[in-house]
């Protein structure tokens, strides 16, 4: 049992005797799982939001969210690997709701990016809106065209592996 795993059974608690019950660890866990998803959610919303409405103070206070956010999303997946478990090998990681929860993240970087680096020197006007939603749109439709090209690419690899096969 790794250090890492033992600090994890911890902060966890979960030697205690409540996990012993089956039907109370499962509801349990998955209790768990939606609240760690709302605040996944949460943060991720407040670090793109907060930048663009609160300026420089929001952009500090969304890297802190941000940071937080990124070590409780590697902590947890770590557990899982520990445990011989990895999301990356068994779930469809491109669902629309990573796909959303990735542009959330992407937002709240450039908030920050753009309000530490310039500061109150950026320029709000409806032009200068309009030429970063264009170009949020051109990014999203990229990511589209390469996520689909992705998984032909994949169903093609296992077309050709499943002929192997026969």
């Amino acid at each position: 049992m790794t250090a890492f795993y033992k600090a994890a059974r911890f902060v966890g608690d979960l030697d205690d005797d409540f996990y012993r019950d089956e039907r109370q660890r499962d509801v349990w866990n998955e209790a768990s799982a939606v609240g760690f998803q709302l605040s996944q959610w949460i943060a991720l919303v407040a670090a793109a939001v907060l930048p663009w409405i609160a300026g420089r103070p929001g952009a500090w206070t969304a890297l802190g969210i941000l940071i937080a956010w990124f070590v409780v999303s590697v902590v947890t997946q770590l557990y899982a690997r520990q445990r011989d478990v990895d999301l990356y090998l068994t779930a469809n990681v491109w669902r629309p709701r990573a796909v959303a929860g990735a542009a959330l993240y992407l937002v709240g970087i450039a908030g920050i990016f753009v309000q530490l680096r310039y500061g109150d020197g950026v320029d709000n006007d409806p032009a200068t809106w309009a030429g970063r939603i264009a170009g949020a749109a051109t990014v999203l439709v990229i990511f589209a065209v390469f996520v689909v090209w992705n998984r032909r690419r994949t169903e093609r690899r296992l077309d050709a592996e499943e002929g192997l096969e026969d």
